[in-house]
């Protein structure tokens, strides 16, 4: 569910209770990252609290076009419910949530990737991305990383770069070391070539437009998934056995 950041005490320690696990905040500071966002995407398992995502939403006019922001952050997923596509379906909602300020604007999701796997959320779910191995940043989209990265971090932004500067590794998560059977992937050697620091936990602004092709792709994520956990346990036993002998 997307809920507003008004939460109960008991809340946030439950909410901190998994983050702690995760991330090297203070729980001061986590406390006080909560106020940043509007929004809280809760992902619960028998009315117990999982993970979460922190959104951000903001507005911006640029090249005299109005812009809508949603900032993806503050995101934590316990180890054993990971790969649920959670995430994606916190994407879909946001949709449905804020779909006639989506129509009449230019709309964005994005985050501070702060591993690959961060930055693979995008290449993985989505169609159209930045920045991408693909393609060189087109002029508006630079515009556009350059303001989310001034707006929300100052100082710490490299403007033209995209990538944001911090002061010792936040992410207490075995993903901030990329394993050696992953370094040949080629969306993730990009990761490594467009944010060098990420060994000193510099985080890489990576965004998506809401566009048609890119709700497309997302929602025939949602579907497959959806229909892959409706199938009987032996009929996924047996397409996963096939997919491993083709």
């Amino acid at each position: 569910s997307i809920v507003t950041n008004e939460f109960s005490g008991a809340v946030k320690e439950e909410m901190w209770s998994v983050y702690q696990n995760y991330y090297h905040y203070t729980k001061e500071s986590f406390l006080g990252r909560i106020a940043k966002n509007n929004y809280y995407s809760f992902y619960t398992l028998n009315g117990k609290i999982v993970g979460f995502t922190g959104l951000r939403i903001s507005r911006a006019v640029i090249d005299g076009k109005k812009h809508l922001f949603i900032y993806f952050g503050q995101t934590v997923i316990d180890a054993a419910h990971r790969g649920k596509s959670l995430i994606a379906t916190t994407g879909a909602r946001l949709y449905l949530k804020f779909w006639r300020e989506i129509l009449s604007s230019q709309t964005y999701f994005w985050a501070d990737a702060l591993t690959f796997k961060a930055y693979l959320v995008f290449t993985k779910s989505l169609e159209e991305f930045y920045p991408t191995r693909q393609q060189e940043n087109p002029e508006h989209i630079q515009k556009v990383i350059d303001h989310i990265g001034r707006e929300n971090y100052g100082a710490s932004y490299n403007i033209g770069l995209g990538t944001v500067c911090k002061d010792q590794v936040l992410v207490n998560d075995p993903c901030v070391h990329i394993p050696l059977k992953y370094q040949d992937d080629p969306d993730i050697r990009f990761y490594t070539q467009a944010n060098p620091g990420y060994t000193q936990g510099h985080g890489l602004i990576a965004l998506a437009p809401l566009s048609g092709t890119n709700f497309i792709k997302l929602a025939n994520r949602l579907m497959m998934k959806a229909l892959k956990s409706s199938l009987p346990v032996f009929f996924r036993a047996g397409r996963k056995e096939a997919r491993l002998a083709g």
